[in-house]
């Protein structure tokens, strides 16, 4: 009985040093975390994409596509993501073919939901993949 007594005391102040706070990742520690994964044309933490780096769309073909922009909670980073999808879903463009989304996937970072710090006293982030669309084609209809 004393012995778990002890252990439960031992763990809550091993949770409490814990508590008082992670170190938060700056934006270029977490942009570093995410390496080559951060992708301008589709990713921004602050809204601004970089106008360096425009996202091409079809806005006249056959099958039109439109900017879709998607604001993330704020355990993600990046928190702002911009990619393109079709402007009508499954809109016929060819005999027996309909418009359809390409999809793709990006990197994103997830702060993890844990009351313990990495090694160095920081907040732990994960990898996660991230399924978005990067255009729209004309494609033979699936069943």
């Amino acid at each position: 009985m004393l012995l778990e007594r002890l252990f439960v005391l031992f763990l809550l102040v091993a949770v409490s040093d814990q508590s008082e706070g992670c170190v938060p990742l700056s934006v270029d520690q977490l942009t570093q975390q995410l390496g080559n994964g951060f992708i301008a044309q589709h990713m921004s933490n602050d809204q601004n994409f970089d106008s360096n780096h425009p996202l091409q769309y079809n806005q006249h073909g056959i099958c039109k596509s439109k900017l879709v922009f998607d604001q993330l909670p704020d355990s993600y980073f990046p928190r702002f993501i911009r990619h393109v999808k079709c402007d009508s879903e499954e809109d016929s463009c060819m005999t027996g073919k309909s418009c359809q989304t390409v999809e793709a996937y990006i990197n994103i970072l997830e702060k993890k939901a844990t009351i313990f710090c990495d090694d160095d006293g920081y907040e732990q982030w994960t990898t996660l993949s991230l399924k978005i669309g990067a255009g729209c084609e004309c494609a033979v209809e699936t069943p």
